[in-house]
């Protein structure tokens, strides 16, 4: 009975993350990706969700080296790599340092957030050296683990054997 239970409870977990609607995403941040290119040895990491029903977003992240010290972060978009774009999201940075971090939350518009999973989003560290930004980082969608497809596939597997 017990291994019926155990077996019952995973395969809740994974139906539960079959219909999950929060995708995951990334940014890697540096100066070569702003337009124009600077030579900031700055770099920054971002990791954050977007919830693709209520089209909220939260993230976090953390940069260091920058020549400048910071005065305001933002999520920009919509625009593919190399272009700019304007403000969606305003991020609460630390402020006046050149190592730190970063984090935001709230609610995008639906345009938006396809955009975001489209890749036409990106995040900017503005600094006293750089005002248009020092480091950018365009945001990018994290694949879901296919550990999680694969748990689901033998699971199905068992269960029809059990029949």
């Amino acid at each position: 009975m017990t291994s019926k239970v155990s077996f019952g409870c995973v395969l809740a977990l994974v139906a539960g993350v079959g219909q999950a609607e929060i995708v995951a995403f990334e940014a890697y941040l540096d100066g070569l990706q702003e337009v124009g290119p600077n030579a900031s040895p700055g770099t920054g990491y971002a990791t954050g969700t977007l919830d693709t029903v209520t089209f909220e977003v939260n993230l976090s992240g953390t940069f260091q080296d920058l020549i400048g010290t910071t005065t305001v972060s933002h999520i920009h978009g919509l625009a593919p790599v190399g272009v700019n774009a304007g403000v969606i999201l305003g991020l609460t940075i630390d402020g006046g340092v050149t190592d730190g971090s970063f984090t935001g939350a709230g609610t995008l518009t639906a345009a938006q957030a396809q955009g975001l999973l489209d890749g036409l989003t990106y995040i900017n560290v503005h600094t006293t050296t750089f005002a248009g930004g020092e480091i950018r980082g365009q945001i990018f969608v994290v694949p879901a683990p296919a550990g999680a497809a694969l748990l689901g596939l033998g699971g199905l597997v068992l269960a029809r054997r059990r029949r």
